[in-house]
């Protein structure tokens, strides 16, 4: 059985979690006017956004930014964190408090759009990933309460590719590709107790790329304004492994493991975006739709499944309901000189988590609204256009009260965990710095 455990931990340390673009913005540009796009198509930081907007430029543009995420959320004391419906009825109850501080989180990204020869079009490419490393995983407690978007939802690499092509001098499209990966395994192990054999195991996995289509439409007849479209995909990771194991005592062998675990690591809705930019002197007014669709969302805890041997499988007592939801943007930038532009942004993100929490299951969400402002320097590096810029965005999550109903998970009398109740709510803080870069 010991193979079980780094087969889990190879699959997990491949898989992914969501998009961190799609939570805090791309880069110092976007972020400030509420993670949308600008009006500017030297921006490679757009490629997430409008990505057809890359075809109006005729220079190789490059953008990087560093940017750190904090959590604060509302601490959880006094309820209960152990009960018979996942322990021995023989053990007492257990009244305790449930952790809601999170690590800090660090993120890279760069962004590059370079135009072919000839007017054949404009390749884009934008990468995201945490600083020091590719992928950070967590999967959650099992029974506790959790803000399951931003545990690690967002802690991980995202690549994403595009083709853009000018249809022409106002229109233009795109086509590209969100890369992904499904994940499998087998774990097959003897453990030998007082035989003339020693322990052993095998085990097999496989990881396969998946790929989210991106499409994009924009229409610009000038500089001073632009409309688009823009759909992503849906893509989410399934990771599941498959566990045997048997025990071998003298001549006598039984079989004590049979299982499947399974766990969506990480999900990314289908996003449909209507957006749109226009500028009246020194002002760029900024606004964007986003319909988003959460139907085949699912936590990310491992549920274990027996298919046979001694081992008992997942409690799992949660019924999750999800919804697809709208999330408004608008955003402004202010050119105060030549060379300093001041940008300010809105956006209200609703959960796609329906219900009160009151029930069986904790796993936690809610409405956000946030404030976005930054600001950006123009300038010059040996003739060629350079920006500098800063960041901030603060995310609030809107306050909640929990109520557990009467009685166990299970439908026994008793608590249910979290019970008698807790506060939800709190507030995400995101700072970056990053450059823009034209030749």
């Amino acid at each position: 059985m010991k193979s079980l455990i780094p087969t889990l931990l190879l699959l997990i340390s491949l898989s992914t979690q969501a998009n961190y673009f799609e939570f805090f913005g791309t880069h110092v540009t976007t972020r400030g006017i509420g993670n949308q796009a600008n009006l500017n198509p030297h921006d490679p930081a757009n490629n997430y956004y409008a990505p057809a907007q890359m075809a109006f430029s005729d220079t190789f543009n490059f953008s990087t930014s560093l940017s750190s995420t904090v959590t604060d959320f509302e601490p959880i004391n006094g309820v209960v964190i152990k009960n018979d419906s996942f322990q021995d009825p023989a053990l007492d109850e257990e009244v305790g408090s449930v952790s809601t501080s999170y690590q800090k989180y660090y993120s890279a990204s760069l962004h590059i759009a370079l135009p072919l020869a000839k007017e054949l079009g404009t390749i884009a490419v934008s990468l995201s990933t945490p600083v020091g490393s590719l992928i950070e995983t967590n999967s959650g407690n099992a029974f506790l309460p959790e803000y399951i978007m931003y545990r690690s939802r967002y802690r991980r690499a995202l690549a994403l590719f595009n083709y853009a092509k000018k249809l022409g001098d106002s229109w233009a499209f795109s086509l590209g590709a969100q890369l992904g990966f499904q994940a499998a395994a087998t774990a097959d192990t003897n453990v030998s107790i007082q035989s003339d054999y020693g322990s052993y195991g095998s085990m097999k996995s496989k990881v396969k790329p998946s790929l989210g289509l991106l499409f994009s439409t924009i229409y610009r007849p000038s500089d001073d304004f632009q409309l688009y479209f823009s759909y992503q995909q849906e893509m989410k990771n399934n990771l599941e492994a498959n566990a045997f194991g048997k025990v071998s005592i003298s001549t006598t062998t039984d079989y004590i493991l049979d299982l499947n675990i399974t766990s969506m690591i990480f999900y990314d809705p289908h996003i449909f975006r209507l957006g749109t930019g226009t500028r009246l002197g020194m002002l760029k007014l900024y606004g964007l739709v986003e319909y988003q669709m959460w139907g085949n969302y699912k936590t990310p805890l491992m549920r274990v499944a027996k298919r046979g041997g001694g081992i008992q499988p997942s409690s799992d007592y949660e019924i999750l309901k999800v919804k697809d939801i709208f999330v408004p943007k608008v955003g402004m930038g202010i050119n105060v000189t030549e060379n300093i532009e001041l940008d300010l942004g809105l956006a209200y993100k609703p959960t796609p988590i329906e219900g009160d929490f009151s029930g069986s299951g904790n796993s936690l969400d809610a409405d956000s609204t946030i404030l976005a402002a930054g600001a950006l320097y123009k300038s010059k590096f040996f003739d060629f256009p350079l920006q500098l810029g800063g960041s901030l965005q603060y995310h609030m999550l809107k306050d909640q009260s929990v109520t557990k109903t009467p009685g166990l998970e299970n439908g026994d009398p008793g608590n249910k965990i979290g019970a008698p109740g807790y506060k939800i709510g709190g507030s995400i803080l995101v700072g970056s710095v990053g450059l823009t870069f034209n030749y």
